[in-house]
């Protein structure tokens, strides 16, 4: 495909070329008690995502006044305001379990590898002001008002502070094209380890064999549960003069020249993937309040980053340069 095809291509494309992927997704409607399919209700918060529609209140009254808008989502009639906010409230273990089996496809397709994966996390900017630490140890609310009180204070790699959530991830290393398997969004403050014990770390693909991650991952729990699995977790570690025996191993390790080198290559994927998300979904500062919109919001935007891979894939594309593909969508 010449470079000109694939400009033309791109820039006609219509929204409901992404919107017909949901129809492949992996839910069970059959049993659905809901008025609303689930199937679309997820078509709507992703044209509200894409189209860059920011409150639900708006986003019903687009519905009342379109009836064609309506007829696209595959839905019966327009839904109510509430409803809308209630189902998006609902959405973070299916999503999760669709961008799962999303990245299992793709290694089906031998798109991407799940032998070696990454995992990492990084902040996000609450909406509105800030709840200085005193306070909020205190729990003294700020007179400015306008606070996001799930939210909490995190340091970033950068050593700077920011009020917010942090947004962890687990994605494939770039032997091939690097797409997340895994998501999870907690306040700031919740350390990289324990989201990697808690939910990360569970559910990894079979055919893992290593792991790499930053200093936060370097934690007992952390490295007995991939043990358990028969995987190695690769994480920078030093060896003092008292370090136990099963540290020193776990240095050696880490310390051979071939993994080392694998480990580097984890900058490349995973730091890039979490700038592009953010990015291309307005994520660096947040547009909705409280974890549960947080969380949903953030994973609708890693299944629409999913989404639109495959879009490009399918359109014969880089199945990463997905700016332009958005924007053509929009």
């Amino acid at each position: 495909m010449t470079k000109e095809k694939e400009t033309q291509e791109i820039v006609a494309l219509e929204i409901k070329s992404i919107l017909n992927f949901v129809d492949d997704l992996a839910i069970n409607c059959d049993s659905e008690k809901h008025i609303y399919p689930t199937k679309s209700m997820i078509k709507l918060y992703l044209y509200m995502l894409i189209k860059q529609i920011t409150g639900f209140k708006t986003m019903a009254k687009q519905l009342a006044i379109k009836p064609e808008l309506v007829t696209l989502l595959g839905l019966p009639r327009c839904p109510h305001r509430t409803t809308i906010s209630d189902r998006f409230k609902a959405l973070p273990l299916l999503l999760r379990e669709q961008i799962r089996d999303l990245h299992k496809q793709f290694v089906e397709e031998d798109v991407t590898l799940a032998d070696a994966m990454s995992v990492d996390s990084s902040l996000m900017q609450a909406q509105g002001n800030v709840w200085h630490k005193k306070q909020r140890d205190k729990g003294e609310l700020p007179n400015c008002g306008n606070v996001d009180t799930d939210a909490h204070w995190g340091v970033s790699g950068c050593g700077d502070w920011v009020y917010g959530y942090r947004v962890h991830c687990l994605l494939s290393s770039p032997s091939k094209a690097a797409l997340p398997f895994d998501v999870e969004v907690a306040p700031a403050n919740v350390k990289d380890y324990e989201i990697f014990k808690e939910k990360l770390g569970n559910e990894l693909p079979k055919a893992t064999k290593v792991i790499f991650g930053d200093t936060g991952f370097d934690e007992q729990a952390c490295y007995e549960l991939c043990d358990q699995q028969g995987i190695s977790l690769i994480t920078p570690i030093k060896a003092k003069k008292h370090t136990p025996e099963h540290r020193r191993e776990r240095t050696v390790l880490y310390n051979d020249p071939e993994v080392r080198e694998a480990f580097t290559l984890r900058k490349t994927t995973v730091e890039p993937f979490q700038g592009q998300l953010k990015y291309l979904f307005n994520l660096e500062q947040l547009r909705v309040k409280g974890i549960r919109n947080v969380r949903p919001l953030v994973l609708l935007a890693v299944l629409t980053y999913l989404l639109l891979a495959k879009l490009n894939l399918a359109l014969g594309l880089d199945i990463l340069k997905l700016q332009d593909t958005l924007l053509a969508i929009r």
